[in-house]
């Protein structure tokens, strides 16, 4: 270029370079390092020392005096330069500017400082500074969306990188009370618990009989049984239910005596044939167990209703066979939770073929009034807890307005929580304790189909007149049956009101 001197010239030769980049920056301006040293020898003599502090971008022009010279000592200059660089630390002790020895007279000279450049990450800062115009709210780079997530994650625990060999890892099997104790529960929920418990046995000590047993662990399935059922020993009668008295002169018993007790051939409370005199025997000394009075098997196996003797017979009861169901119950029972299937019944004691286990209580309604419940829970497939009291109503009688009916959901005996299934251990049959001439009201005793091991639950088919066949066709509205018998019907048909089937040809 025109007017340009080049290196090495006089111009030159007293102009000092001082670098505190500590980097090359390449392109025309880079010399080589011999080329440098041979055009100004100066440089060499000069030590370089990083900056301490960060510089901003600016250029120093250091002027030295008119006076100064080319004879002057390179030392001189160099202290000179470093302490117009360094001029915001405090000076040596014992030492300041006015002590330094007068420079030679030279021609005048400049002192160039080349300052760092801004990096890439500064360079992008100082871009966005400028340009405020494109920064908005939702510029990830200058709000970043995941800064939270990020510093979490940078607190958290290293992951263990090593792989885990899962077969050389041993399983460990708690139980439910091992879990308890690890989580047990807060003092106000063991005081709930404890009242419920306390609550629960209370309803089950007025029970007659022998013992009633709960076996619920669930809280919530605990409270349920507490608080929603009342246990009864009778019926309850309710509005629109008229009982006849058993002093009733429609009232009758048989002509036994009590020395010589009923006569199981010719006792006049026992049915008869359909088509002879012959009197039908319902009971019999159980044997595997003589102080015990069953059922039969032929009774259990055919449709018929049980007349036992009552407080107008002449055996008054004391020698009688014929009293079983008014005795009571014999065995134990236990009330427990089946998961699915909600509560169920089965009994710590083994329970005889033929022998008697409950009668089934609960409220007596009208069936206009069975009608009305029944039709608040249609469709809801929630469990019915009807039961109709129909041995003596025809399918085309008048008479089935005056039908009763026994509803078990708020108050009944243990064996309203007996489950139902297509393939039973037990049956359900109609039976007259105190009063024959009561056609509308009569007991539901239920007996053991055969011989049941202790702890198995107790079940009976809640239609058990119908044929134990699996329909074509699955009705959507019926509700599901599950008792997983290899004939199960799939539902419980054709209706959800229990009926003890038993009605007369």
């Amino acid at each position: 270029m025109a007017g340009r001197a080049p290196p090495g010239s006089g111009a030159n030769q007293n102009r000092v370079f001082i670098d505190l980049t500590n980097e090359i920056e390449l392109g025309n301006s880079e010399l080589p390092k011999k080329s440098v040293q041979a055009k100004l020898p100066f440089v060499t003599t000069l030590t370089y020392r990083p900056p301490t502090v960060p510089l901003k971008r600016k250029s120093v022009e250091v002027s030295l005096s008119d006076d100064t010279s080319d004879s002057s000592s390179s030392s001189d200059v160099h202290k000179f330069a470093r302490y117009r660089r360094s001029h915001a630390h405090p000076y040596p002790s014992g030492w300041c500017p006015s002590s330094l020895s007068p420079a030679p007279s030279i021609t005048p000279s400049h002192i160039s400082v080349v300052i760092p450049s801004p990096t890439a990450k500064q360079r992008r800062e100082i871009a966005i500074a400028r340009d405020v115009s494109k920064v908005n709210g939702m510029d990830s780079d200058i709000f970043p969306t995941t800064d939270e997530e990020e510093r979490v994650t940078k607190a958290a625990y290293p992951t263990s990188r090593a792989r885990v060999d899962r077969r050389s890892v041993a399983l460990s099997f708690r139980s439910s009370s091992a879990l308890n104790t690890l989580n047990p529960p807060s003092s106000t929920e063991q005081n709930y618990l404890s009242k419920l418990r306390h609550t629960l046995d209370e309803k089950l000590r007025r029970i007659n009989g022998p013992t009633v047993i709960p076996k619920v662990d669930s809280p919530k399935r605990l409270a349920k049984l507490a608080d929603n059922f009342e246990f009864v020993n009778s019926y309850q009668y309710r509005a629109g239910v008229e009982r006849i008295p058993d002093d009733s002169e429609f009232n009758i018993g048989c002509a036994c005596t009590e020395t010589g007790g009923c006569n199981r051939l010719e006792c006049d409370c026992l049915s008869k044939e359909e088509d002879s005199e012959d009197r039908i025997v319902p009971y019999q000394i159980c044997e595997s167990n003589p102080k015990l009075i069953v059922a039969t098997k032929s009774f259990l196996n055919r449709k018929a209703i049980i007349y036992e003797c009552n407080s107008r017979c002449g055996c008054s009861g004391k020698k009688c066979w014929n009293h079983v169901v008014q005795k009571g119950r014999t065995v134990r029972l236990e009330i427990f939770d089946t998961g699915a299937r909600g509560f169920g019944l089965r009994s710590p004691d083994l329970i005889h073929r033929g022998q008697f286990i409950d009668l089934y209580l609960g409220e007596v309604i009208t069936k206009l009034e069975a009608d009305e419940r029944e039709s608040l829970t249609d469709g809801s497939h929630t469990q019915s807890y009807l039961f109709s009291l129909d041995w003596y109503v025809k399918d085309d009688d008048d008479e089935e307005q005056n039908m009763k009916v026994v509803d078990g959901r708020k108050f009944g005996s243990p064996t309203r929580f007996m489950n139902h299934s297509c393939n039973p251990n037990c049956k359900i049959v109609p039976v007259c304790t105190t009063n024959h001439a009561d056609e509308y009201l009569y007991n539901l005793a239920f007996f053991a189909y055969n011989d049941i091991p202790s702890g198995t639950e107790l079940t009976f088919d809640y239609n058990q007149g119908e044929e134990n066949t699996t329909p074509q066709k699955i009705d959507p509205e019926a509700v599901q049956c599950l008792c997983g018998e290899s004939k199960c019907r799939g539902q419980l048909w054709p209706n959800k009101r229990k009926g003890q089937g038993s009605k007369p040809n």
